[in-house]
């Protein structure tokens, strides 16, 4: 290594050299030349306003926050111009007064009593000035008060001393104490992701605060500026579209106790609804993000922005964990050193637009599959029939005064299989059981009545005249005596299959 490379890499590590060409992009390369972007990552605008020469005076009229906005070698060149034009003007009103007073006529005139005593020159005019209005007084000059304006002039040099010293003073401690420097500690990640969370497409923004006092009351929100054409073929180049972010669950407001994930779902009301990957060459956008919040110190309140470009939004990929719980010393670390740190996840070629129909397809599949499966259904999709004499599932209080079993009233999202089946056996039980209630009711009545015809009807005698008894005809059944056999017993037989299949 050659010595002036030596001496370069010295001076390479010195804080102010390092400021210097940071400041001044000595030596290195630039990345904001390149990124033509409308909010820098800093947060600075790159706009320029021009035809303004007719309204500059409405500065004037609003100077204070015009000093406030100046750049510092601005307000710095008017905080000591200021006070040298103020020293200078009260040198020549001292000088003039004493040139009236024919002081410089009688400058070796030991019995002349001069307006302003030791002043022989200009030069001692504009020491006499300084040491005047700052109140400094070195004792070899000094006003006579028998001089008619040497008071007047003193009181009027003080009283605007101090008021300059307060506003040029004022201003740059405000310009110190800006609330727009918080920002410079509040961290952005260089790019944006765009993966799948939650079924959609999300876009991701990974923000951090590196102080332990926060922004109180922080809100997020996000400006996508596009070309817009209207319907009636107005464009509108830099039109700004809505874009919602939220941290988690907690909507707009987010606490940067710790790096949070910033997310904006692609739906229909997305503007990056209709966006894909492939429109890096042939679409021109610009997504701004902003976050406001109450500085914690001292009650003010802060804006920090950035800004991302197509080419800054990855695809298909979602941020690396940088959270870790450090179980010796009980507490959480979050590394820094990984704040951009991203993790490739798939290949997305397509908008959301376009893939959404896949994505309701999908949903509607695993819907159908779920309720297949899922044990909580409602009453109305029982699978077995209820009794006619039953009332409708739906009106509870019905269902109970009909005596119902009370499982049935809660509802079958807390059965299981086995509970189901046994409430379906017991209903098919109980109707079973009505039926042969009333069967053997029918039949009994049956029979009484059979009895009654066969004791009002007379019988038929059959006499052959052969000396034996007379032969009675029974009543005809019908009937057959083949067909009742087992008719009992098949109807039962085929009731308890029923039973056992339900």
């Amino acid at each position: 290594m050659s010595t002036t490379e030596k001496v370069e890499e010295k001076l390479s590590k010195l804080p102010f050299v390092n400021y210097v060409k940071q400041r001044f992009n000595l030596g290195e390369y630039n990345p904001e030349d390149k990124r033509r972007a409308i909010v820098q990552k800093s947060g600075h605008y790159r706009v320029k306003y021009t035809g303004l020469k007719e309204y500059r005076a409405k500065f004037l009229q609003d100077l204070y926050i015009t000093l406030i906005d100046l750049k510092w070698r601005y307000a710095l060149a008017v905080l000591f111009n200021v006070h040298l034009l103020s020293y200078f003007f009260f040198a020549i009103m001292w000088y003039w007064m004493m040139f009236n007073h024919g002081d410089f006529d009688h400058i070796n005139d030991p019995k002349w009593e001069s307006c302003v005593a030791g002043v022989n020159s200009f030069a001692d005019a504009m020491l006499f000035s300084i040491e005047s209005q700052t109140t400094i007084g070195y004792g070899f000059a000094y006003p006579n008060t028998d001089c008619g304006g040497a008071l007047p002039l003193l009181f009027v040099q003080i009283t605007v001393g101090i008021f300059l010293e307060n506003v040029l003073l004022g201003f740059i401690f405000v310009k110190f104490a800006q609330p727009k420097r918080r920002r410079k500690t509040i961290m952005f990640s260089k790019f944006a992701c765009v993966s799948q969370e939650e079924g959609d497409l999300c876009l991701q923004i990974r923000v951090g605060d590196m102080r332990q006092s926060h922004l109180i009351d922080a809100k997020v929100h996000g400006i996508l500026i596009k070309r817009h054409v209207t319907r009636e073929g107005v464009a509108y180049p830099l039109f700004q579209h809505d874009v919602h972010f939220q941290a988690n669950n907690m909507g707009e407001t987010i606490m940067l106790m710790w790096p949070l994930i910033l997310n904006h779902r692609i739906t229909k009301d997305s503007p990056f609804w209709a966006i894909k990957p492939s429109d890096l060459s042939s679409e021109e956008y610009e997504l701004i993000v902003c976050i406001e919040g109450t500085l914690e110190t001292t009650g003010e309140f802060c804006q920090a922005r950035t800004s991302y470009l197509p080419s800054e939004i990855l695809w298909g990929h979602r941020f690396d964990r940088i959270e870790e719980f450090d179980a010796g010393n009980g507490r959480w670390e979050i590394d820094f050193s990984g704040f951009n740190d991203v993790v490739y996840i798939t290949n997305i070629r397509h908008s959301a637009k376009e893939l959404n129909p896949y994505r309701e397809f999908r949903m509607k599949d695993e819907k159908e599959t779920n309720e297949g499966k899922s044990m909580s259904i409602s009453l109305q999709s029982v699978a077995y029939d209820l009794p006619p004499e039953y009332p409708s599932a739906s009106n509870s209080t019905e269902y109970q005064k009909a005596g119902s079993p009370k499982l049935l009233t809660r509802g079958l999202s807390q059965m299981d299989e086995l509970e189901r089946s046994r409430l379906s056996l017991e209903m098919e039980g109980e109707k079973r059981e009505k039926e042969l209630s009333e069967i053997e009711a029918n039949s009994e009545t049956t029979t009484s009545e059979t009895k009654e015809t066969t004791e009002e009807q007379t019988p038929v005698d059959h006499d052959l005249g052969d000396g034996e008894p007379t032969i009675i005809d029974p009543p005809q059944s019908d009937v057959s005596d083949d067909d009742t056999i087992g008719h009992d017993d098949a109807e039962e037989e085929e009731n308890f299959h029923d039973v056992a299949s339900s």
